[in-house]
């Protein structure tokens, strides 16, 4: 009885451990990068929790700090919507680096106050920029609005905006943990 036990110890052992070196080899072997583009930082928060999703193997960066992407297998971007559109940022960056990016792109996420179902035409366009030839992964993920971090122009976009629906202007926070770690996990079983 003893032995058996014993056995069967060293056989969990033995999985655990071939599941850690396969994660291991697939942080060695397959680079893998998150770029996001956010203002007030729900995106950048997306991202990190995307990235917590996928056991903390991609880097992740700002559209702003991307440099040699050569070095990446797999690419994974992030946008905030603003005003109907991509961040500036984001905009940027794939005017420079699409060539780089769209053969490794295996998927898209989007931050927005809209609730996802209206989203959709914001991913179709981010895609639609790429230039992607096949559909990456896609989702979209609720933002945050905290008026302290506005900048004063934002600020009174925003409240004029409120007024003109007759809403109040308050903090609101539509960010969804627990989506993006999911997503950071289907990315991680799509890519292995």
């Amino acid at each position: 009885m003893r032995c058996k036990g014993l056995f069967c110890l060293l056989m969990v052992a033995v999985c655990l451990l071939s599941l850690v070196k396969g994660m291991e080899g697939l942080n060695e072997e397959k680079k893998v990068v998150i770029i996001y583009a956010s203002r007030y930082g729900s995106t950048a928060q997306s991202a990190k929790w995307i990235a917590e999703g996928m056991e903390g193997i991609p880097t992740v960066m700002s559209a702003k700090e991307v440099g040699d992407l050569t070095r990446y297998d797999f690419v994974i971007l992030g946008s905030g919507i603003y005003g109907g559109q991509l961040h500036e940022d984001m905009l940027a960056l794939l005017a420079e680096k699409k060539g780089e990016i769209k053969d490794k792109l295996v998927a898209l996420f989007v931050v927005c106050g809209s609730p996802a179902s209206n989203a959709q035409p914001y991913l179709d366009m981010f895609a639609a920029k790429c230039e992607v030839t096949a559909p990456p992964l896609m989702i979209s993920s609720g933002g945050w609005l905290k008026k302290e971090l506005l900048s004063p122009e934002d600020y009174q976009i925003l409240e004029n905006h409120y007024k003109s629906i007759n809403q109040p202007f308050e903090n609101w926070d539509l960010t969804d943990k627990s989506k993006c770690l999911q997503f950071g996990k289907d990315i991680l079983e799509a890519i292995s």
